[in-house]
């Protein structure tokens, strides 16, 4: 008989059953008939499908799962939805539910999908179904969550931090995609087109952003940077297949982070270097630049983050701070 290893435990192949949960709303997902095609392929297959557009459908799917005690979970959603996920077993107590997730990049950018091996979506599909149809287990690793938390508010478990002026854009383009439904709000070139007119706005001079937030920045309990920053970024991700990888190769620890003064020398000179995480022996903290990997890294002075593509707000005079958090199962077609 098959087998399928979950916590640990040896289960028959047909115990370890993957359920589906769709975001039919969420962005790739929703294009063409993705979510129709990959549900009715899933049923064909023996798989229970659950759709869930919203936070308190994904939570009430996510509290039937666990009363079902699912040992597998595929996803095919954004990464709002798989922050939402993170949150919830980062809340289990120790040896509590933990399945393993097969992650399908079906939202707008799919960051921790890429970096999971569940894209392209449809093929990485495919790929587990042969892999469930031929007894074989899928490949298993661990991914860690990054922990933002606060004094007086819930901690957060998520994947990729933006502060600074990224956290407004990332609030203008959001703004943006749900103030209309033409094509320039809700096709792929929203984001790209919310961007360049907010650069037009700032080489007009009439620019939307809020001041720099001044940051102090303490990692690994020394003082490494205090600066108005334009750039403030932090990951558990590894990025290897991202669109971008922003962070330098320095130091040891799993909380990654790159922010940039707005005052660093040579910044647009530089930036499609940092997008790339190539930083040069002189871009140094000196300059304006800070980026490497630590243990522990704490913010004092911001008003406010965003966790894959979710909004929070911070009080300015209390640290944030940033740490490993739980670490989820995660299978790679």
């Amino acid at each position: 008989m098959s087998l399928a290893v979950a916590g640990g435990v040896a289960l028959p192949f047909a115990a370890a059953r993957p359920w589906l949960v769709i975001n039919p709303r969420s962005f790739r997902a929703s294009r063409g008939s993705l979510a129709q095609e990959v549900a009715v392929q899933a049923r064909a297959h023996g798989l229970p499908v659950i759709e869930a557009s919203t936070l308190s459908e994904f939570r009430a799917a996510l509290d039937r799962l666990q009363a079902q005690q699912a040992a597998q979970i595929w996803v095919l959603a954004g990464d709002g939805t798989v922050h939402a996920m993170a949150q919830h077993l980062a809340q289990q107590p120790d040896g509590g539910w933990q399945p393993a997730l097969l992650l399908l990049g079906g939202g707008r950018a799919n960051i921790v999908p890429r970096d999971c091996g569940g894209y392209p979506p449809w093929e990485k599909f495919q790929a587990a179904l042969r892999a469930q149809r031929e007894g074989r287990a899928l490949a298993e690793a661990r991914l860690p969550t990054l922990r933002v938390e606060q004094s007086g508010s819930l901690p957060q478990h998520g994947f990729l931090l933006a502060g600074a002026v990224i956290n407004a854009g990332v609030r203008l383009c959001s703004e943006h995609r749900a103030s209309g439904t033409a094509w320039r709000h809700r096709s792929w070139i929203a984001d790209p087109y919310c961007l360049l007119k907010l650069m037009l706005q700032v080489w007009a001079g009439r620019s939307p952003l809020p001041p720099y937030e001044n940051v102090q920045i303490t990692a690994d309990g020394v003082a490494a940077m205090q600066a108005p920053l334009r750039v403030l970024m932090a990951s558990t991700l590894q990025l290897r297949d991202g669109l971008y990888n922003p962070f330098a190769a320095r130091g040891v620890g799993d909380v990654r982070i790159t922010a940039v003064a707005a005052t660093a020398r040579h910044f647009w000179r530089n930036l499609p270097a940092i997008l790339r995480g190539r930083f040069r022996d002189n871009m140094t903290q000196n300059e304006g630049y800070l980026s490497g990997r630590f243990s522990q890294v704490d913010l004092l002075g911001m008003s406010g983050y965003a966790l894959d593509g979710e909004m929070f707000v911070t009080d300015p005079t209390r640290p944030v701070r940033l740490t490993r958090g739980v670490s989820l199962r995660v299978l790679r077609p």
